[in-house]
Formats: C-alpha cells, sequence, structure tokens
C-alpha cells in the first residue's frame, strides 16, 4: 500500500476537498470558493492527506484573530476508506506542528449529536495530556432551526515538545 502523504494544500486542490466534504455527510458543504480561498489564503494551516495523488483528507484549520495562541479547526474530512487509520489526528498535529510556538490551544466547535467528532476531540486531549473543556457557544436560535447548537471544544495548553512524540 502507498503512503499517506501529509501537505499543505494547493489552490488546484480546491475542487477535491470540495467533492470530499460533499461526500462526507453530514459535514456541511461550503462552496468551492470558499475552498479556494482556503487553499490560498489559509494554506499554512490547512493540511490535505494525499494517497496515491488522490485527496482522502482535508483539515481547515486558522489561527485565531482573537486569540493568537488558539489554532481553531473549522473542519476535518476524511474519505470513509480511509477512517479508522489515524488520519484525522495526524492532519490536526501537521496543522498545529505548522503554528508558532505561541500556539497552545486547539479549539473546534461540535454539535451535541456529532458523538465521532466529540470522542477523537476527548482522545486527542487525552493523547497530549491536555486540558479539555466544552461549552456551549452557538444556538439554534442563532444558526436557524434546523441546525443544532454548536458547543465549544477547547484543548490545551499543549506542549508542542509532545507533537513529535506522539505523531
Amino acid at each position: 500500500m502507498t503512503e499517506i502523504k501529509f501537505r499543505t494544500p494547493l489552490v488546484s486542490d480546491a475542487h477535491s476537498i470540495h467533492k470530499l466534504v460533499r461526500d462526507n455527510k453530514p459535514l456541511d458543504e461550503n462552496s468551492l470558493y470558499l475552498y479556494v480561498l482556503l487553499c490560498h489564503h489559509f494554506s499554512d494551516t490547512c493540511v490535505v492527506a494525499e494517497h496515491d495523488s488522490k485527496v482522502i483528507g482535508f483539515l481547515s484549520a486558522f489561527v485565531s484573530p482573537k486569540t493568537s495562541d488558539t489554532l481553531f479547526v473549522w473542519q476535518a474530512a476524511v474519505d470513509a476508506k480511509f477512517r479508522n487509520q489515524g488520519i484525522a489526528k495526524e492532519l490536526v498535529f501537521s496543522a498545529l506542528s505548522q503554528t508558532g510556538p505561541s500556539v497552545r490551544y486547539v479549539e473546534a466547535t461540535v454539535t451535541p449529536s456529532n458523538t465521532a467528532s466529540l470522542k477523537f476531540l476527548q482522545n486527542f486531549a487525552a493523547e497530549l495530556d491536555a486540558e479539555f473543556k466544552k461549552k456551549p457557544l452557538f444556538s439554534s436560535e442563532i444558526l436557524g432551526k434546523d441546525h443544532e447548537q454548536e458547543d465549544l471544544v477547547r484543548i490545551g495548553p499543549i506542549q508542542k515538545n509532545l507533537l513529535e512524540v506522539t505523531a
């Protein structure tokens, strides 16, 4: 089996990323243009997983302008054929390791029904021996009646030297 390669995204990856997200419900599908922007403006904090020159994973993340010590993970997608192989974890580790030394927290939002993502984030925090906190962030009233509330998960502080040991 060919090795999985983790790298920064290119604008030319946007179509593949858009398709990957579209094919991985319940992820929110955003416009192709948004994925072009992510690959162009946020390539330093986003990560692609590639197998046989095909995009099989994508993590969109950015360093928050409000909290410069925090990497906000917006969306993570892994092709169904490649799940449960640690790819999502490696995507987050890769993004975090690309940030400067001042970034010591990871944040993400998750709906209460998304137990798989919640468990992943709890395990990620445990592996790094970092604190895990969860609190309501956006209510259904804000997001619309057809969207569940989004809870904010905050992990950290993270000792970045541990990333080399656990990755």
